[in-house]
């Protein structure tokens, strides 16, 4: 039977009391997304266990750049609805805050001690220990009856800010190191991110602070969506900055500005391989990217039920299956497990920073 006499016996369907044909060949409704499987709890439930068996007696992670492997193994911890008090990992996470506490300086700084390239992490580290810190006082509140605290929870936080708003460069940009002269945008995300967990948890991030930050973001942004890795370097940029740079865009709730489409348009082609220079064992992208596709979720929905699917996806085939943890990331799976932990729980929606 053609074409032509299928549709011809069709048409006369309605005479016989038939539905219309348009009815009988409507898709079939998509199938509702699944936003944790199976196979990510039980790889969530491994990471966890990772970081807790290789969580220091002091609280830390790793043998380098301790603050920052050590507040992002606590997010993890605390995006599985685990608080200093509460849940399986309390007393991880009551860990890796005693050593971030120890860590905040007097003026602000959160670090180690070390300089950077001596095992510290410098301003990185800073960044994401702000961010624990912030996350954490969303979850609980104030917290101030630790013997180490001499200060509360909130003036830590508030005198972290205080730094980070010093060690902003003109350009609206940082750098490694907590001073005002320099600017790259792997630290400039860290920095932007943390104090929206501040602002989100009610605290006062200085408004020109902010908006430097984001002008930077813009200005970093080239012509094709993808970020540079500073400011006035022109050319493409890499996944990873992309990804981090998307990010910036979501915190601060500009999802319909054009720098940011362009940016998440890019981001989007580097997650599906559709623009080359991506690596499934780059952690550091896969944090942002699987953050990145979240928060933007509202305008396309694809960017989450493909690109988050994909990010994460692609970290459960790395995860080492007899260990637990992701160890292909230089740092003995310090920084690895910490960051794909966390990602992979973004759908449980605990930390404040992912609430829809």
């Amino acid at each position: 039977m053609d074409r032509r006499t299928f549709f011809g016996l069709a048409g006369g369907g309605a005479a016989l009391g038939l539905p219309p044909l348009r009815l009988l060949a409507q898709d079939p409704p998509a199938a509702p997304f699944n936003e944790m499987t199976g196979e990510q709890t039980e790889a969530i439930r491994k990471g966890l266990e990772w970081l807790a068996r290789n969580q220091g007696p002091r609280g830390a992670m790793g043998q380098s750049c301790q603050v920052a492997f050590t507040a992002i193994a606590g997010l993890a911890f605390l995006a599985g609805g685990n608080t200093p008090t509460r849940g399986k990992y309390a007393s991880n996470v009551k860990k890796a805050l005693q050593f971030i506490v120890k860590c905040c300086r007097k003026d602000g700084y959160i670090n180690e001690a070390g300089g950077r390239g001596m095992g510290g992490s410098g301003m990185h580290g800073h960044g994401y220990a702000l961010l624990f810190l912030a996350e954490l006082y969303g979850m609980c509140g104030d917290i101030n009856d630790e013997p180490e605290f001499d200060e509360s929870l909130k003036e830590k936080i508030n005198r972290a800010v205080k730094l980070t708003a010093f060690a902003q460069d003109s350009n609206g940009g940082w750098t490694y190191d907590p001073n005002p002269s320099g600017h790259e945008g792997s630290v400039t995300i860290t920095q932007v991110q943390a104090l929206r967990a501040v602002r989100n948890a009610g605290l006062i991030v200085p408004k020109q602070t902010v908006e430097k930050g984001i002008t930077y973001i813009k200005k970093s942004t080239s012509s094709d969506g993808s970020i540079m890795y500073s400011l006035g370097q022109g050319g493409g940029g890499s996944y990873a900055l992309t990804a981090a740079g998307a990010c910036v865009y979501a915190y601060f709730g500009l999802y319909d500005a054009p720098e940011a489409r362009k940016c998440m348009d890019c981001l989007y082609s580097f997650i599906t391989n559709k623009r080359s220079g991506r690596n499934n064992h780059d952690f550091y992208s896969a944090f942002y990217a699987g953050q990145a596709c979240f928060f933007m979720k509202s305008q396309n929905r694809s960017f989450w039920t493909d690109g988050y699917d994909k990010v994460r996806r692609d970290l459960i085939q790395t995860q080492d299956k007899k260990s637990g943890g992701w160890l292909s990331d230089s740092y003995n799976g310090a920084f690895g497990t910490g960051c794909a932990t966390l990602v992979l729980q973004i759908p449980y929606r605990y930390l404040p920073i992912f609430q829809d």
